[in-house]
Protein backbone atom coordinates (compact mmCIF):
# COMPACT_ATOMS: atom_id res chain seq x y z
CA UNK A 1 0.00 0.00 0.00
CA UNK A 2 1.13 3.39 -0.85
CA UNK A 3 -0.01 7.11 -0.44
CA UNK A 4 0.06 9.45 -3.56
CA UNK A 5 -1.44 11.87 -4.83
CA UNK A 6 -2.93 11.01 -8.22
CA UNK A 7 -4.14 13.53 -10.76
CA UNK A 8 -8.36 12.90 -10.84
CA UNK A 9 -7.95 12.53 -14.80
CA UNK A 10 -6.46 9.55 -13.73
CA UNK A 11 -8.97 7.82 -11.94
CA UNK A 12 -11.40 6.01 -13.06
CA UNK A 13 -14.75 4.55 -11.25
CA UNK A 14 -15.17 0.81 -10.61
CA UNK A 15 -18.14 -0.36 -13.32
CA UNK A 16 -19.75 -2.74 -10.50
CA UNK A 17 -19.76 -0.12 -7.53
CA UNK A 18 -22.96 -0.15 -6.24
CA UNK A 19 -23.02 2.15 -3.11
CA UNK A 20 -24.71 5.48 -4.11
CA UNK A 21 -24.71 8.51 -1.92
CA UNK A 22 -27.75 10.44 -1.69
CA UNK A 23 -27.75 14.47 -2.97
CA UNK A 24 -28.80 15.90 0.71
CA UNK A 25 -25.44 13.86 1.81
CA UNK A 26 -23.25 14.51 -1.15
CA UNK A 27 -23.96 18.56 -0.97
CA UNK A 28 -22.68 17.99 2.66
CA UNK A 29 -19.49 16.07 1.92
CA UNK A 30 -18.37 18.95 -0.98
CA UNK A 31 -18.73 21.39 2.03
CA UNK A 32 -17.20 19.68 4.49
CA UNK A 33 -14.18 19.19 1.95
CA UNK A 34 -14.73 22.56 0.64
CA UNK A 35 -14.58 24.11 3.85
CA UNK A 36 -11.48 22.17 5.59
CA UNK A 37 -9.74 20.60 2.45
CA UNK A 38 -10.03 17.35 4.53
CA UNK A 39 -11.04 13.69 3.48
CA UNK A 40 -10.16 9.72 3.83
CA UNK A 41 -7.97 8.59 1.43
CA UNK A 42 -9.01 7.13 -1.94
CA UNK A 43 -8.73 3.12 -2.16
CA UNK A 44 -7.71 2.74 -5.34
CA UNK A 45 -5.86 -0.05 -7.62
CA UNK A 46 -3.66 0.35 -10.90
CA UNK A 47 -4.30 -0.67 -14.10
CA UNK A 48 -1.91 0.71 -16.84
CA UNK A 49 1.70 1.55 -16.11
CA UNK A 50 3.25 4.12 -18.09
CA UNK A 51 1.88 8.39 -19.55
CA UNK A 52 -1.09 9.65 -18.50
CA UNK A 53 -3.57 10.03 -21.11
CA UNK A 54 -3.11 13.68 -21.53
CA UNK A 55 0.73 12.98 -21.55
CA UNK A 56 1.66 13.80 -18.25
CA UNK A 57 2.95 12.30 -15.51
CA UNK A 58 1.09 11.40 -12.07
CA UNK A 59 3.31 13.65 -9.87
CA UNK A 60 2.24 14.97 -6.34
CA UNK A 61 0.26 18.38 -6.28
CA UNK A 62 2.88 20.99 -5.23
CA UNK A 63 1.74 21.69 -1.53
CA UNK A 64 1.65 17.90 -0.67
CA UNK A 65 5.29 17.92 -0.61
CA UNK A 66 5.05 14.49 -2.19
CA UNK A 67 8.22 12.78 -4.20
CA UNK A 68 7.12 12.29 -8.32
CA UNK A 69 7.07 8.84 -8.88
CA UNK A 70 8.83 7.59 -11.86
CA UNK A 71 7.00 5.50 -14.46
CA UNK A 72 3.56 6.20 -12.83
CA UNK A 73 0.55 3.96 -13.81
CA UNK A 74 -1.07 5.93 -16.41
CA UNK A 75 -5.06 4.56 -15.00
CA UNK A 76 -6.49 3.78 -11.74
CA UNK A 77 -9.65 2.24 -10.42
CA UNK A 78 -11.46 3.45 -7.89
CA UNK A 79 -12.41 1.04 -4.87
CA UNK A 80 -13.15 3.19 -2.30
CA UNK A 81 -14.15 6.86 -2.61
CA UNK A 82 -15.98 7.46 -5.46
CA UNK A 83 -18.14 10.35 -4.00
CA UNK A 84 -15.24 11.83 -2.92
CA UNK A 85 -13.43 11.85 -6.05
CA UNK A 86 -16.86 13.22 -7.69
CA UNK A 87 -16.98 15.98 -4.89
CA UNK A 88 -13.13 16.89 -5.51
CA UNK A 89 -13.78 17.06 -9.42
CA UNK A 90 -16.68 19.54 -8.25
CA UNK A 91 -14.88 21.46 -6.30
CA UNK A 92 -11.78 22.22 -8.66
CA UNK A 93 -9.17 19.71 -7.56
CA UNK A 94 -6.95 18.31 -9.72
CA UNK A 95 -5.61 15.70 -7.53
CA UNK A 96 -6.60 13.55 -5.23
CA UNK A 97 -4.71 11.71 -1.91
CA UNK A 98 -5.22 8.16 -3.01
CA UNK A 99 -3.57 4.47 -1.12
CA UNK A 100 -2.70 2.50 -4.04
CA UNK A 101 -3.36 -1.50 -3.59
CA UNK A 102 -2.04 -3.92 -5.72
CA UNK A 103 -4.70 -6.44 -6.01
CA UNK A 104 -6.44 -8.37 -8.89
CA UNK A 105 -9.58 -8.17 -10.14
CA UNK A 106 -11.44 -10.83 -7.87
CA UNK A 107 -10.11 -8.91 -4.69
CA UNK A 108 -11.04 -5.55 -6.35
CA UNK A 109 -14.37 -6.86 -6.03
CA UNK A 110 -14.50 -8.22 -2.89
CA UNK A 111 -13.07 -5.09 -1.68
CA UNK A 112 -15.67 -3.42 -3.67
CA UNK A 113 -18.47 -5.11 -1.67
CA UNK A 114 -17.28 -4.45 1.74
CA UNK A 115 -15.15 -1.40 2.17
CA UNK A 116 -18.76 0.60 1.41
CA UNK A 117 -20.29 -1.45 3.94
CA UNK A 118 -18.03 -2.43 6.52
CA UNK A 119 -18.94 0.24 9.14
CA UNK A 120 -20.19 0.76 12.67
CA UNK A 121 -23.11 1.60 14.42
CA UNK A 122 -23.56 5.02 16.36
CA UNK A 123 -24.40 4.46 20.32
CA UNK A 124 -27.32 6.93 20.35
CA UNK A 125 -26.33 8.29 23.62
CA UNK A 126 -22.82 8.75 23.39
CA UNK A 127 -23.34 10.53 19.60
CA UNK A 128 -26.52 12.60 21.38
CA UNK A 129 -23.06 13.58 24.01
CA UNK A 130 -20.44 14.26 21.40
CA UNK A 131 -23.36 16.71 19.15
CA UNK A 132 -23.94 18.55 22.56
CA UNK A 133 -20.25 18.49 23.02
CA UNK A 134 -20.60 20.49 18.93
CA UNK A 135 -23.80 22.49 19.49
CA UNK A 136 -21.97 24.65 22.14
CA UNK A 137 -21.85 28.15 20.84
CA UNK A 138 -23.80 26.86 17.56
CA UNK A 139 -27.55 26.40 16.97
CA UNK A 140 -29.71 23.10 15.16
CA UNK A 141 -29.88 24.57 11.79
CA UNK A 142 -26.24 25.49 12.02
CA UNK A 143 -24.85 22.01 13.01
CA UNK A 144 -27.32 20.70 10.28
CA UNK A 145 -25.06 22.10 8.03
CA UNK A 146 -22.15 20.15 9.27
CA UNK A 147 -23.53 16.59 10.29
CA UNK A 148 -25.02 14.21 8.23
CA UNK A 149 -28.09 14.72 10.09
CA UNK A 150 -30.82 17.01 9.36
CA UNK A 151 -31.66 19.35 11.73
CA UNK A 152 -35.14 17.92 12.98
CA UNK A 153 -32.70 15.08 14.35
CA UNK A 154 -29.96 17.45 15.55
CA UNK A 155 -32.65 18.76 17.90
CA UNK A 156 -33.79 15.33 18.98
CA UNK A 157 -30.31 14.09 19.53
CA UNK A 158 -29.61 17.47 21.14
CA UNK A 159 -32.70 16.60 23.53
CA UNK A 160 -31.51 12.71 24.31
CA UNK A 161 -28.54 14.30 26.11
CA UNK A 162 -30.16 16.52 28.56
CA UNK A 163 -30.22 14.94 31.70
CA UNK A 164 -33.18 13.67 33.20
CA UNK A 165 -35.24 15.39 35.51
CA UNK A 166 -35.03 15.17 38.94
CA UNK A 167 -37.91 12.31 40.06
CA UNK A 168 -40.62 14.54 42.07
CA UNK A 169 -40.76 13.56 45.92
CA UNK A 170 -43.07 10.82 47.09
CA UNK A 171 -45.54 13.24 48.36
CA UNK A 172 -45.65 15.78 45.10
CA UNK A 173 -46.87 12.40 42.98
CA UNK A 174 -50.55 13.05 42.39
CA UNK A 175 -51.57 9.45 41.94
CA UNK A 176 -55.39 9.64 40.34
CA UNK A 177 -58.41 7.99 42.74
CA UNK A 178 -59.59 5.23 41.13
CA UNK A 179 -63.13 4.13 42.30
CA UNK A 180 -63.85 0.40 42.49
CA UNK A 181 -66.59 -1.43 43.63
CA UNK A 182 -66.56 -5.35 45.26
CA UNK A 183 -69.70 -7.39 46.09
CA UNK A 184 -68.69 -9.15 49.35
CA UNK A 185 -69.98 -12.09 51.33
CA UNK A 186 -70.19 -11.14 54.89
CA UNK A 187 -67.72 -13.62 55.69
CA UNK A 188 -65.34 -11.00 53.42
CA UNK A 189 -66.74 -7.78 54.63
CA UNK A 190 -65.84 -8.54 58.52
CA UNK A 191 -62.41 -9.32 57.10
CA UNK A 192 -61.39 -6.36 55.06
CA UNK A 193 -63.19 -4.44 58.00
CA UNK A 194 -60.87 -5.93 60.16
CA UNK A 195 -58.27 -4.98 58.39
CA UNK A 196 -58.93 -2.05 57.76
CA UNK A 197 -59.50 -1.20 61.75
CA UNK A 198 -55.95 -2.19 62.20
CA UNK A 199 -54.53 -0.44 59.47
CA UNK A 200 -55.78 2.51 61.28
CA UNK A 201 -55.19 1.84 64.45
CA UNK A 202 -50.81 1.49 64.63
CA UNK A 203 -50.99 0.36 67.95
CA UNK A 204 -53.32 -2.26 68.03
CA UNK A 205 -52.15 -5.08 69.62
CA UNK A 206 -53.24 -8.13 66.99
CA UNK A 207 -50.78 -6.71 64.28
CA UNK A 208 -48.82 -3.60 63.16
CA UNK A 209 -50.24 -1.10 60.31
CA UNK A 210 -48.02 -2.87 57.61
CA UNK A 211 -49.40 -5.96 58.63
CA UNK A 212 -52.91 -4.91 58.56
CA UNK A 213 -52.22 -3.93 54.72
CA UNK A 214 -51.02 -6.86 53.41
CA UNK A 215 -53.66 -8.90 54.82
CA UNK A 216 -55.85 -6.31 52.89
CA UNK A 217 -53.49 -6.80 50.12
CA UNK A 218 -53.56 -10.60 49.95
CA UNK A 219 -57.19 -10.75 50.08
CA UNK A 220 -57.57 -8.44 47.52
CA UNK A 221 -55.40 -10.55 45.15
CA UNK A 222 -57.26 -13.84 46.37
CA UNK A 223 -60.82 -11.93 45.16
CA UNK A 224 -58.82 -11.06 41.63
CA UNK A 225 -58.06 -14.32 41.42
CA UNK A 226 -54.58 -13.30 40.73
CA UNK A 227 -52.67 -16.01 43.22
Amino acid sequence: MTLQWIPLGCLEPHPENSNRMPPRLLEKLKAHIQRTGLYEPLVVRPLECGVNGDGTSSTAEPSAGEPAISNPPSRYQILNGHHRAEVLRLLGHTHARCDVWEVDDAEARLLLATLNRLEGRDDSAARARLVARLAEGRSAEELSRLLPEPADAVERLLALAKPPPAPLAPDEVEVPARPMTFFLTDEQHEAVSEALREAAAPAAPKCSRAEALERLALWYLEARNRR
